[in-house]
């Protein structure tokens, strides 16, 4: 019975999340969207913040340092757009470093530190990126919403391929239950994904184009699976299953986003760089 009452749970609040980014992605101006988004942001610091059993100064100060950089852009409320484009693209550029130089030096040597700054700045790097991403691509939301199809997409076919196929360990001291048939499912569901778009908007590749393409979504699959092993790794280190249980059926929010908070950061420049 309870696996029952755990599953609707599960059903039930993902209905409403999908509902209330629906509604705030087509419907809500671009900088209510982005006060909207700071509680889900605020959701995540906090539970960041635990993971390293800091003190509650320490918690705060955290907190409102991510709240704080994020509300940075309503200080010019009359160039809010400009401010997050410009703001999103610098920051944006940080965390894709971060993710693709850091991050796996991070995970394969299993790197630790009490210190606070240290962790701070990483999570900085972690959620405030992916806030201005988030926002950003409010301009686009279509293209926004292909974004979040993709990651999801990434996540479903790579657990349930892993799952069925999986054989081999993608880095079983971390995330014990990601294989690397479940990676390379996540990548051709993407793959097959973008191919369906194109279609269906009628656009033919040149061959460049579909060089270009496949590079993106190896891309974009890769930031994906290491935004879920670092948060995992960071779960692990801290002795935790999940980083919260705000979101009933779900754990915490945290665990809902880690790859979106890696991709939204690369996918805000890769469409920005498209669009211009």
């Amino acid at each position: 019975m309870s696996k029952h009452k755990n599953l609707l749970a599960r059903v039930l609040t993902s209905i409403f999340l999908i509902g209330a980014l629906l509604v705030g992605m087509f419907m809500l101006p671009q900088w209510l969207w982005g006060l909207m988004l700071i509680l889900p942001i605020t959701m995540v610091a906090v539970e960041y913040s635990r993971l390293f059993g800091w003190d509650q100064k320490l918690r705060v100060g955290f907190l409102l340092t991510i709240v704080g950089l994020c509300l940075v852009p309503f200080l010019l409320f009359d160039q809010f757009i400009e401010l997050v484009s410009v703001i999103g693209m610098v920051i944006s550029w940080a965390a894709v470093l971060f993710w693709m130089l850091l991050v796996p030096f991070l995970i394969r040597y299993r790197f630790q530190t009490k210190n606070y700054i240290c962790n701070a700045v990483i999570g900085i790097l972690v959620i405030v990126p992916a806030w201005f991403g988030m926002v950003g691509l409010h301009t686009y939301p279509y293209a926004l919403l292909g974004v979040l199809v993709g990651v999801w997409l990434v996540d479903i076919a790579g657990y349930f391929i892993g799952r069925e196929f999986g054989k081999i360990k993608l880095l079983p001291s971390v995330s014990p239950g990601k294989t690397r048939e479940g990676v390379l499912g996540g990548f051709v569901s993407v793959c097959v994904y973008g191919l369906g778009l194109s279609l269906a908007l009628e656009h033919v590749f040149t061959m460049a184009q579909w060089i270009l393409f496949v590079i993106i979504v190896f891309a974009f699959t890769a930031i994906a699976v290491l935004g879920d092993l670092f948060e995992s790794f960071l779960k692990r280190s801290s002795g935790v299953k999940d980083s919260g249980s705000i979101l009933p059926g779900h754990g915490g929010m945290l665990d809902r986003v880690d790859s979106m908070t890696a991709l939204l950061p690369f996918s805000f420049l890769v469409i920005q760089m498209f669009v211009s």
